[in-house]
């Protein structure tokens, strides 16, 4: 009997929890502040002439080869 009891009291736990989880939140959380200093800040993009490699240079070799 004892055991039925428990079993049932915590079948109604269980289902008050869980009706209480499915219900929608009616607190509001306060607002965030960021200090300034931790917000991102946009950097402008710089625009460096691309470095040729190796790579260029053999491929500007051969097409110049093929030109003649």
């Amino acid at each position: 009997m004892q055991d039925e009891l428990e079993a049932e009291l915590e079948d109604l736990e269980h289902a008050e929890l869980e009706e209480r989880l499915l219900q929608p939140s009616t607190t509001q959380l306060p607002p965030v502040s960021v200090p300034a200093y931790s917000r991102p800040t946009q950097v402008p993009a710089q625009r460096t002439a691309p470095q040729k490699s190796a790579e260029d240079d053999e491929l500007a070799e051969l097409q110049a080869e093929m030109a003649l």
